[in-house]
């Protein structure tokens, strides 16, 4: 996999990328607060804001402006957090950052790689599903389809050979949504067992940290 294929994963949550960075932090050098500070950084990326300030950071986490700014310092002379200087639509330059080499060093460090075989194998399955759903409904999924996916593949164990069946049942039907072939699946579940979404709790309680 490389740089592009793992952003374009990240960006439509295929790949989680607090998972991503609380499962390999201190792999590349970094402890937890710089993880969290990282986590919220891709936070506000998602929201388009690219400038950062340390004052306004510091107020999203739990360490004061000084601290911030100097955790920030640490993370840009390493390389992590990218400084740039950018257009704008009206003309104007406007300073920016991203965490391109932040991922670049996950990939080359081998530390995603080395993840489980288990995992890998569930990564990609999902990635295979993700474009053949795309492929027969003709359009790109959404954030909540892929997450769905990820659902039937992780907490239903759902095979890659039942969900390719109940999509192509979805297509010869003419009923190209996510929702009806997950109805599918539910009604060719054998034990049909109410099922239960399994939580993260150690990665949950630390996203309260850094979510508004």
């Amino acid at each position: 996999m490389d740089i592009k294929d793992m952003k374009r994963y990240i960006n439509n949550n295929t790949i989680d990328f607090t998972e991503l960075i609380l499962n390999n932090y201190y792999k590349i050098g970094i402890d937890e607060t710089d993880a969290v500070m990282l986590i919220k950084l891709q936070y506000l990326l998602t929201n388009n804001i690219t400038f950062i300030s340390p004052s306004q950071l510091s107020k999203m986490l739990s360490i004061s402006t000084q601290t911030t700014s100097k955790r920030l310092k640490s993370l840009i002379e390493k390389g992590y957090i990218q400084m740039e200087v950018v257009k704008k639509s009206n003309g104007k330059q406007s300073e920016s950052f991203n965490l391109d080499y932040l991922i670049e060093s996950i990939l080359l460090s081998g530390s995603f790689e080395k993840d489980s075989d288990k995992e890998k194998t569930k990564k990609t399955i999902e990635a295979k599903l993700v474009k053949l759903f795309e492929e027969e409904f003709k359009k790109p999924l959404s954030v909540l389809d892929i997450q769905t996916i990820t659902k039937w593949l992780n907490e239903d164990n759902y095979t890659f050979e039942d969900i390719k069946d109940c999509l192509f049942d979805a297509v010869r039907a003419r009923k190209l949504t996510i929702k009806y072939v997950d109805g599918i699946l539910l009604r060719k579940d054998d034990k049909a067992e109410p099922r239960k979404y399994k939580g993260t709790a150690s990665i949950s309680n630390l996203k309260k940290i850094w979510e508004e």
